[in-house]
């Protein structure tokens, strides 16, 4: 869906906005009292967007994302319609205001702050986090925690479950302090997507590198997972130094490394030729 620019806020009394999401046009009108807007629907009729919350916004994914063996897959027209139904939208203008409700759902409605944060520190719609990156045991704990046994006996990952403990673990400090579950649609979003970036990292060259099988990716890993043993790294900092310190780093090991052991004598029967001195004493019958 391309995304509409943000529009101002609309109070009462205010005049209609129009906003145009993938080539369609849609007219916003003031809110009588709570201040949400309402669309106007092809039929003349009007519509107030309710707000969406953290944990409609949880659920929804849960119901219309879900993994597969070719990654991640999302159900944009399903997840449309939840937020339709749940501002009371007949089903027959589910497809026309998919978009809409797509763009809603994101915050289309909120301005961006673009204040400067301290390191570790996000703005996510109404509020600011702090947030750290799980550990490989949180991750895989939340990981078993989230599968769900299926009736052929496959086991499946709750999306929802997965999503709200992972932010539970990455979240340090939110500002206001608020509950996570109170948060709406618009900062539900911006946390999940600072969340998920900051849990996958940025993809590199030589992750792309290690999953082709062949010989630059052996060569890569082994030096990789030498470099980390010998030094106490990450296979970030690894490849993040300069070349030339690499090859310096691999001499030096290579110079204090101790030889590996000569192989031991493979044991065998003993033959005569190996007693020189031995007598030979033979019998023979008559």
């Amino acid at each position: 869906m391309r995304e509409a620019p943000a529009s101002p806020h609309l109070e009462d009394g205010a005049a209609a906005i129009s906003i145009e999401i993938d080539g369609q046009t849609f007219h916003l009108h003031p809110g009588v009292s709570s201040g949400a807007p309402e669309v106007e629907a092809s039929t003349g009729g009007r519509f107030q967007l309710h707000p969406w919350s953290f944990d409609s916004h949880l659920r929804a994914l849960g119901v219309h994302a879900w993994l597969d063996g070719a990654g991640m897959t999302f159900d944009a027209e399903g997840f449309a319609s939840d937020v339709l139904r749940g501002s009371g939208v007949p089903e027959s203008l589910f497809t026309e205001l998919t978009p809409l409700a797509l763009w809603w759902a994101l915050g289309g409605a909120r301005e961006t702050s673009l204040g400067t944060l301290p390191e570790g520190w996000v703005q996510a719609g109404d509020v600011r986090a702090r947030l750290r990156p799980w550990t490989f045991s949180e991750r895989a704990r939340v990981v078993e925690e989230s599968l769900t046994l299926e009736p052929d006996g496959t086991r499946e990952l709750h999306l929802e479950r997965y999503l709200r403990a992972m932010l539970a673990v990455s979240v340090v400090e939110i500002v206001p302090a608020v509950p996570l579950d109170t948060l709406d649609g618009a900062s539900t979003t911006a946390l999940l997507e600072a969340v998920v970036a900051i849990n996958t990292g940025d993809e590199r060259n030589e992750d792309q590198t290690l999953r082709t099988p062949g010989a630059q990716a052996r060569v890569l890993a082994e030096v990789t997972l030498k470099l980390c043993r010998a030094l106490g790294w990450t296979p970030s900092q690894v490849w993040a130094t300069p070349a030339a310190e690499v090859d310096r780093l691999l001499s030096l090991l290579r110079l204090t490394e101790a030889p590996a052991p000569a192989p031991a004598p493979k044991r065998r029967t003993p033959r005569l030729s190996d007693f020189p001195d031995a007598v030979v004493i033979q019998v023979e019958d008559d």
